[in-house]
Order: structure tokens, then C-alpha cells, then sequence
């Protein structure tokens, strides 16, 4: 009985030992995964900033909603966009003016009194651009941290917003120019 005791008091002496440098060593590797996440973050916003920086991005709606009437409906298929590129906008996304009926925008125009700002972490895009004789006004929130992206269309029939995300203009030309030479 003696010797179980003696046995179990040797091991937990071992274990203490070895937690008690394992905890410098913990130490270290959350200080060192602490400053990678601040890293990332910093990497992150900076990847964003030149985003909206290059004037040449597409913005993915994940959701979308008419304002006035309230409903808000998933968006599933890919090809629907807004892109910009320099002075160009390229919109094909689903409008809800009448209630529930979905018709889908396709329109190229040229974009007119563009404006970026940067207020703590999020930017704020606003443009126009005509849709046929219509003047409508894209206005575009995104945060630098989340990535979340809300679009406004601000048109003469109504007004909707849309959530998703941006990606780079110039990422999707690589990726289309690498899926081009595997086939």
C-alpha cells in the first residue's frame, strides 16, 4: 500500500514538473499564435484596402432584399454579380420592385462620381451609373475585418439591399485563365 502511494506521488510529481514547462512553453505559443492572428488581421484589411483601392473588383450577393417591402430571399447561383472595373460597372443581379416578382438586372454602364472612404475599418463606395434614361446609385458598405459587404441600389422603383462579399477583379481572371488551360 505503502509502495502504490510512493508510486502515485513519483507520478504526480513527474506530471507537475512537466506541466510547469509545458506552461512556459504555452506561454510562448500563445503569444506567438496571438500575434499570427494580428498578423492576419492586419494582412486581411490591407488585401481589402487594395480592393477597393484598384477600382477593379465583383461583389457576390449571398442574400437580397427589397427594402420597403421587407422580404429578404437566399441567392444560390453564382453568376449573379455587380463587377467593377475602372469606369465600368457589369450588374446582373435579381430586383424585387412588385412584390414577389424576381426579375433579374443585366446592364452594362459606365459609372459616374465614384467615391471610396475609409471610416475606422469599414469603406463606404458610392457611384451612379444609367439604366437606360433611369440615374441609379450603387452604395456599397464593407468592413476591412469581416468582409461582409451590403450593396444598396437606390433606383426610381425602389430601393434594395443586398449582403455578400467582394473579391478582386484580378483574382478572377487568374483563376478563369487556370481553369482555361486545364481543359
Amino acid at each position: 500500500m505503502v509502495r502504490t502511494i510512493l508510486i502515485v506521488a513519483m507520478l504526480l510529481v513527474g506530471v507537475a514538473a512537466n506541466a510547469a514547462v509545458g506552461e512556459t512553453d504555452s506561454l510562448t505559443n500563445l503569444s506567438s499564435a496571438k500575434a499570427r492572428r494580428e498578423a492576419r488581421k492586419v494582412a486581411y484589411a490591407a488585401e481589402i484596402d487594395d480592393i477597393v483601392r484598384s477600382r477593379n473588383y465583383i461583389f457576390r450577393p449571398v442574400t437580397m432584399q427589397n427594402v420597403v417591402m421587407g422580404n429578404t430571399h437566399s441567392i444560390y447561383a453564382y453568376y449573379l454579380f455587380m463587377g467593377v472595373s475602372g469606369d465600368k460597372v457589369v450588374l446582373h443581379l435579381p430586383v424585387e420592385f412588385t412584390s414577389y416578382v424576381i426579375n433579374t438586372i443585366n446592364l452594362d454602364s459606365f459609372v459616374e462620381g465614384y467615391t471610396a472612404t475609409l471610416d475606422g475599418s469599414n469603406w463606404r463606395i458610392t457611384f451612379s451609373f444609367m439604366n437606360g434614361s433611369e440615374r441609379w446609385l450603387a452604395e456599397i458598405f464593407l468592413s476591412n475585418i469581416t468582409g461582409q459587404t451590403r450593396l444598396a441600389l437606390v433606383t426610381p422603383e425602389g430601393v434594395m439591399r443586398y449582403l455578400g462579399t467582394m473579391e478582386s477583379g484580378a483574382t478572377i481572371k487568374k483563376r478563369q485563365k487556370k481553369s482555361a488551360t486545364v481543359f
